[in-house]
């Protein structure tokens, strides 16, 4: 170590102290002891603290009396206590809110006298401090001016904003809209609103930004090797997601996904934004699942979803739901034709700072399900409806995902998932438990090998992060699933944990972000683990 090193290193534990009123504080000396081959030496600094200063006197000024004793009453800096340079600065700042939170964008505060007053009868010396505030004009926000939107209209962004013109201007609320804007996912990138000074004590907003591309498609591919018994097949799903339709914010998206041999899933839903003028959205949903050629389930649903603030909303659906059974399937397997009416309340809640590869941050969602079921009740010779019964159901749903950032480009991803169906009938009917399994739930396994009236998953994941989309992991997956069966008119207890393993990476690439899963099960050897590729774009 050098002697400039060392007396700039000196120099900084000295700035230590005096952020913490130490002013009087200095290094004595320096002690040096060598090794034996003199390649090694320790340094020893010897430093003299002195008395930590206080502060003698406080004064505001260029406020009215009555706020600058609301002022002074609020701070932490007091007469008579020791002072600290970052609670001085943290009274600062209070004070510069509050005025840029009540119209005043252009209000200062500067430090006009700082001196070191004369010890007293105490033998001690105190800090003499004045603040001098300066609010400048009051502005009140008489426009906001987008630039660059080439195709998302002006309504759809200014609906957006938490700020409307006619307001006092608030920072707290300006530095909200970029982030807001951010999360419709119509745009490249958002600068920071500016003001531009008006006559007549007003302002304009100028907000600049750049249009994006709002259309998805997401397709994923999964191979399940074969066994003695049967031979491997090709799963996948395709979702299309147009968005942001002529620049209006309506969104309608499609989903196929073939998820065994014999059962596929289509699903199309409708978006219309801002209901009435209401941070409300209301969507119009319709899905059908070919079950193994044995049943076939269609389902019409109405859902809301109210935005709260930046993070939280609350969502309500109501949906009517048939499930048509094939004729063999109603002898053999017992499943009556049924018919259903249910209501979801729930509360969603995302606070991740990036969607597509977040480090950090929460997403919860919850909701809570009644249901009136209608079962056709067929004689079990000819097949025919001869009555019906009615049951009541109830439906728990409940998903956690939490990212921790433990270094600088790695993160801890947590995900805690769990369904339960309560019914009056003896048993949870087939055609209403929980199915799951593969690339979304439990990787290393056949897409929704498992079923069950009660189920739970958890996805831990060690990441690497690449840059803002691509990734590196490890998983391990955790499922649980519980239901009862009948056997011979008695219901039987059907339970298991399973354990999936693997890793996997997300790429950034011209034709999108790609996707490549490689899971093993219990059991499994590496030649038999189970593949999922999946590609995500948007044009």
């Amino acid at each position: 170590m050098s002697e400039a090193e060392l007396v700039q290193h000196g120099r900084e534990v000295l700035e230590k102290y005096a952020d913490l009123g130490f002013y009087f504080a200095s290094v004595d000396s320096f002690r040096f002891e060598y090794s034996r081959d003199s390649t090694l030496v320790d340094v020893t600094v010897f430093l003299h603290e002195g008395e930590r200063v206080k502060v003698s006197r406080l004064t505001l000024q260029g406020l009215a009396e009555r706020d600058r004793d609301r002022f002074l009453r609020q701070f932490r800096t007091q007469p008579g206590k020791r002072f600290s340079q970052a609670a001085l600065q943290e009274d600062i700042q209070r004070v510069l809110r509050y005025f840029t939170t009540h119209g005043y964008p252009y209000c200062e505060v500067s430090i006009s006298d700082l001196r070191l007053a004369p010890a007293g009868e105490t033998g001690t010396a105190g800090l003499e401090i004045v603040l001098q505030v300066t609010p400048g004009e009051q502005v009140v926000i008489e426009d906001v001016e987008i630039r660059g939107n080439t195709q998302t209209r002006d309504f759809v962004i200014l609906r957006e904003l938490p700020l409307a013109t006619g307001e006092l201007y608030d920072q707290r609320k300006v530095e909200k809209i970029a982030p807001r804007l951010t999360k419709l996912g119509y745009f490249k990138w958002i600068n920071p609103p500016r003001l531009q000074w008006q006559k007549n004590e007003t302002g304009k907003l100028i907000i600049e930004l750049a249009e994006g591309s709002y259309n998805r498609f997401d397709g994923v591919i999964g191979y399940n090797p074969g066994t003695q018994e049967s031979k491997g097949f090709v799963t996948g799903l395709i979702d299309v997601s147009f968005g942001n339709l002529f620049g209006t914010g309506r969104q309608v998206d499609a989903h196929w996904e073939r998820r065994t041999e014999k059962t596929q899933q289509l699903r199309l839903h409708y978006l219309e934004p801002w209901v009435a003028g209401l941070p409300l959205n209301a969507g119009l949903g319709f899905e059908q699942v070919i079950q193994d050629t044995s049943y076939v389930e269609r389902a019409l649903a109405l859902d809301l979803r109210l935005r709260v603030n930046e993070s939280l909303g609350l969502f309500s659906r109501v949906a009517t739901r048939s499930v048509t059974p094939d004729s063999l399937a109603a002898l053999r397997f017992g499943i009556p034709p049924s018919n259903s009416v249910s209501l979801a309340l729930g509360v969603a809640f995302d606070s991740r700072d990036n969607v597509v590869n977040p480090r950090s941050g929460v997403n919860y969602r919850a909701s809570f399900e009644w249901s009136r079921k209608k079962v056709s009740v067929r004689d079990s010779l000819t097949a025919v409806s001869s009555e019906s019964q009615s049951f009541n159901q109830k439906r728990i749903s409940v998903d956690l995902e939490t990212y921790l950032p433990v270094l600088r480009w790695q993160v801890f991803a947590v995900g805690v998932h769990g369904r339960e169906i309560r019914t009056d009938e003896e048993v949870v009917s087939v055609t209403d438990q929980y199915r799951f399994g593969g690339t979304r739930t439990l990787r290393g396994y056949r897409e929704e090998q498992f079923r069950g009236s009660k189920i739970a998953w958890a996805n831990i994941e060690y990441r690497y992060l690449v840059n803002d989309l691509s990734r590196l992991f490890l998983f391990l997956d955790l499922g649980y699933f519980f239901r009862e069966d009948l056997v011979q008119q008695v219901p039987v207890a059907v339970e298991a944990a399973k354990i999936g393993y693997g890793f996997g990476m997300r790429v950034d690439t011209r034709l999108g972000l790609l996707g490549v899963d490689y899971g093993l099960g219990e059991g499994d050897s590496f030649s038999r683990g189970k593949i999922h590729i999946s590609l995500r774009n948007a044009f």
